[in-house]
């Protein structure tokens, strides 16, 4: 893992060669600024798309289930590899349920971003992983400045997930490149 600027990790990723999609994994802690780095790599890579994880969990219990591996490698990384298109299920946090299907056509690019999108079920399916490094104090704040103070709660426990998950899979180390999120 490497402390990487943004400049060389947009030039690393452009000289990826794969007759398949390169499949890019952002993940970090939450609010460490894993959606504005995705954005600017869907910006300056050219056929990129991007996959948000808060778009897959299914609500706030229990987030990053085995049950959300499992669905995330079947509707969507295993086609992706095997270059097909794919559709996953979109979770509605208004509606509390899976209301819409996404469907992701092959491209040169797909940034699989959030949460969880490093752990170790997704790994092999994973070009490259990318680790967003905030401290957990920081991107807590700036998620209540963005999502509302209303999700304090929430927030509390879904943050003992993260850090629990995080302390297992150890996502951080096995990452190719280290992004500081603190601008």
């Amino acid at each position: 893992m490497q402390g990487v600027s943004y400049h060389d990790l947009i030039q690393h990723l452009r000289i990826l060669d794969s007759a398949s999609s390169i499949i890019i994994g952002i993940d970090g802690v939450a609010g460490s600024g894993k959606t504005t780095l995705s954005l600017n790599l869907q910006r300056d890579l050219a056929n990129s798309q991007i996959i948000h994880m808060d778009d897959l969990y299914e609500g706030w219990s229990d987030p990053l289930s085995a049950k959300l591996s499992e669905r995330v490698v079947k509707q969507i990384l295993e086609p992706i590899t095997s270059n097909e298109s794919a559709t996953y299920d979109r979770f509605n946090w208004a509606k509390q349920l899976f209301d819409e299907q996404i469907k992701i056509v092959p491209s040169k690019y797909v940034i699989l971003e959030g949460v969880g999108a490093g752990q170790k079920y997704f790994r092999n399916y994973l070009t490259k992983l990318i680790w967003v490094s905030c401290d957990p104090k920081t991107g807590f704040e700036r998620v209540l400045a963005r999502d509302g103070q209303h999700l304090i709660n929430q927030m509390i426990i879904f943050l003992k997930d993260q850090n629990k998950h995080f302390e297992i899979e150890k996502t951080d180390l096995a990452s190719d490149y280290n992004y500081s999120g603190v601008p």
